[in-house]
């Protein structure tokens, strides 16, 4: 189309009294229009046009109103210090003709030399780089020739100088200077229209991006970055976490991340290419979704090859998950999926947007927001993998979904249960290990309480941990079952898998999983004999050293725990309580388990979040009053919010279950005492030097409980030995 015809030019005028004029163009009737206009070269030549034909006015942006894009002055301005340089470089290259009739003697029969410089039209001239980058040519290309003619070398000494003399003049300006900067940063020379490309990335993104980046633009001059990282296989996306002034929650976004920013716009475009280009496949089975995702990649990067194979392979291989994932309508939540710092992802009704629990952070929000057509696919997606319902008879579902990228618990609840039809709760599976020094880092408890819970568990007491939701139980719980010695043999019983695999650790694990709460299947049908109290009853003939029982949700479960334990089996689990009172009101009122049962608890473990802090409140036991057992909670140690430290209530020897133990083994004071000082300066330790690789953490507990049950200086001397290496 005609350009000229298709510009309306705006006057501006600012606080200082200056006039500039703003350049709308009209591109409704335009091909590109359904490129979004990420810079393509017919929308180059349209810029060209317009910024040339009004650089004597004051221009400061340019307006493509179809697509509401903006070239913002900062970005014209480079273009218009160039066109006003123009009339002295078309003076220079009108040079090449006169040189040609001072020397040429064969300008009747072909010259020996051809430069394209000598036919610069009037585009070439608005292009600055694509003329920068033939002048650089002609210059390489003069200084090849092997010519002996002395009339051809002269001729050529003379445009070698002038092609120079253009070089230097064009090396003054500020766009030039601009493509040598991002040339020197790069391995290979960016060709012109892939540097116009990443010249305006930052204006002209993917049209999501570019909304994005309107809505919050206001919010984030509030905000302050705190930390960035890379998640993924070959770093698929940057995550940025961003400190919100005078508010407690974050801001957590992610992009897909490339290291060459230059590069961004062009790679954003073959996205666009590959997703224009790709057909959805058809299958007539369920296809698990590592599968799924792993058929769409392998198809994307066959198309890469062929057209982009310019590309590295860590750069295919990332654009083609990135395009499978757009194909899945998967891309906005994974980021979330596959972040092991995301403990937790909410998202309340279709019309919020999403909200997160960090690791490190806490609470943050995002700007993500889910549309209908996302939201359909989520409840297609764990209908099929669930094999479960999910409609007006069957409102909630819950399904743990494990692969090589994520292993998260999905639950969605939809109308009548949910007033707005739609609510999503991802509980992350595969968070960051947290060992017993990362917790003693993040100050969760203090290392004579470390040393307590490890004796603890060397002797098989029961460790109950309770407290309110995302408090940290049964992080707490793993990072104690890592402790746990080498040859005992571990049975674990779950409704949701939220144990660790130690196979690699060297460590004996039997794993059940058992039907969950939620499980539609088991209400319906009345199965009990895959239920997790019936589990539990049959541990006794399984022969279990320590027993590891996950979440005690029914009274059922709560009856068969306490027979275990009456029993004689001893291990892990969590419970939900909001302190030690509630949770005895729990097991006696509402699970109506007898109060002579409860001794058998051995150590209660009350944990508390407070913010995004997770700490160890109290650990406890049955209160011994008269010599019999009281119903009451009695702490060991006991956290003092006013100075923010642990106190010890009692002497540990006088504690109930070290009394309970001394029946059974040569537990005398003096023996303990040195034992416990032991602990405690390994605990100790472990607060103060760097973080040590979870694999040697383990490695050191095996040999610390071996030498635990030989002698006292056996130990000393392993300990010894180990601090000073």
């Amino acid at each position: 189309m005609n350009v000229l015809k298709k510009i309306k030019v705006q006057e501006r005028c600012y606080f200082d009294g200056t006039k500039r004029s703003i350049l709308i163009i009209d591109c409704n009737n335009c091909q590109e229009k359904k490129n979004n206009f990420t810079v393509t070269k017919n929308c180059l030549v349209c810029f060209f046009n317009c910024v040339y034909f009004y650089n004597n006015r004051r221009i400061s942006n340019v307006l493509f109103n179809s697509q509401e894009y903006e070239i913002k002055f900062s970005q014209v301005g480079l273009f218009l210090e160039y066109y006003h340089k123009i009339k002295d470089i078309k003076k220079l290259t009108k040079k090449f003709e006169t040189i040609r009739k001072k020397y040429c003697i064969y300008d009747e029969f072909g010259c020996k030399v051809f430069l394209k410089t000598e036919f610069i039209n009037d585009l070439d001239y608005k292009d600055p780089i694509s003329l920068y980058v033939s002048l650089v040519k002609d210059i390489s290309l003069v200084e090849s020739y092997n010519i002996y003619d002395s009339n051809c070398i002269d001729c050529l000494k003379e445009i070698n100088n002038l092609l120079k003399m253009i070089i230097g003049l064009l090396d003054k300006i500020q766009i030039i200077s601009n493509f040598k900067n991002r040339n020197a940063k790069n391995n290979f020379l960016l060709k012109p229209l892939e540097f116009y490309q990443s010249l305006f990335t930052e204006t002209f993104l993917m049209k999501e991006s570019e909304k994005t980046k309107t809505i919050s633009s206001k919010i984030k001059q509030k905000e302050d970055i705190i930390d960035v990282y890379e998640v993924g296989k070959d770093q698929l996306f940057q995550i940025t976490i961003y400190n919100v002034r005078e508010e407690y929650e974050k801001r957590y976004t992610a992009e897909i991340f490339f290291e060459s920013v230059s590069y961004k716009s062009l790679y954003l475009k073959i996205i666009q290419d590959c997703l224009n280009t790709m057909t959805s496949i058809k299958f007539n089975q369920v296809i698990p979704l590592e599968r799924l995702i792993k058929i769409y990649k392998k198809e994307i990067l066959v198309f890469l090859d062929k057209k982009f194979n310019n590309l590295s392979n860590k750069d295919k291989r990332k654009i083609a998950l990135f395009v499978a994932l757009k194909r899945i309508k998967l891309i906005r939540l994974f980021p979330l999926l596959i972040d092991d710092n995301v403990e937790e992802i909410f998202l309340d009704s279709q019309n919020d947007k999403i909200y997160i629990n960090h690791q490190r952070f806490g609470r943050c929000i995002t700007d993500l927001r889910l549309s209908a057509a996302e939201i359909e696919r989520l409840k297609t997606f764990l209908r099929i993998y669930s094999g479960l319902r999910l409609d007006y008879t069957n409102p909630s579902i819950k399904f743990v979904i494990k692969n090589t990228y994520f292993h998260c618990r999905f639950a969605i609840d939809i109308e009548p249960l949910h007033i707005n039809n739609f609510g999503l709760d991802i509980r992350k599976l595969n968070k960051n290990i947290f060992s017993i020094q990362d917790l003693l880092k993040n100050e969760t408890l203090s290392p004579s309480m470390a040393a307590f819970l490890y004796f603890a568990l060397i002797h098989k007491l029961n460790i109950t941990a309770t407290g309110e939701t995302d408090s940290g139980k049964t992080t707490l719980i793993n990072a104690l079952d890592l402790l746990t010695p080498k040859e005992f043999r571990k049975i674990y019983i779950e409704n949701a898998v939220e144990s660790l695999n130690q196979v690699e650790f060297g460590k004996h694990q039997l794993k059940y999983i058992v039907d969950s709460l939620e499980s539609s299947e088991a209400r319906i049908k009345g199965i009990k004999e895959y239920s997790k109290a019936n589990q539990i009853k049959i541990l006794l003939h399984r022969s279990p050293d320590i027993i590891y029982l996950g979440e005690i949700l029914t009274k059922e479960e709560a009856n068969a725990l306490f027979h275990c334990l009456a029993a004689g089996l001893r291990g892990f689990q969590t419970i939900h309580s909001k302190t030690n009172d509630s949770l005895l009101n729990r097991l006696v009122n509402f699970f109506n388990i007898d109060s002579s049962c409860l001794n058998d608890l051995d150590l209660v473990v009350l944990m508390k979040k407070s913010y995004y802090k997770r700490k160890m409140i109290s650990i406890s036991e049955i209160h011994r009053e008269n010599g019999s057992y009281a119903n009451k909670l009695e702490n060991i140690f006991d956290y003092i919010p006013e100075s923010q430290e642990w106190r010890l209530m009692k002497p540990l020897y006088n504690a109930n279950v070290i009394q309970k133990l001394k029946k059974f083994e040569d537990l005398n004071e003096e023996r303990f005492i040195a034992i416990m000082e032991v602990y405690n300066d390994v605990f100790q330790h472990l607060l103060k030097v760097p973080r040590i690789e979870n694999h040697d953490v383990v490695s050191f507990f095996h040999k610390l409980s071996y030498f635990s049950f030989k002698s006292m200086d056996q130990l000393k001397y392993f300990w010894d030995r180990w601090k000073n290496k």
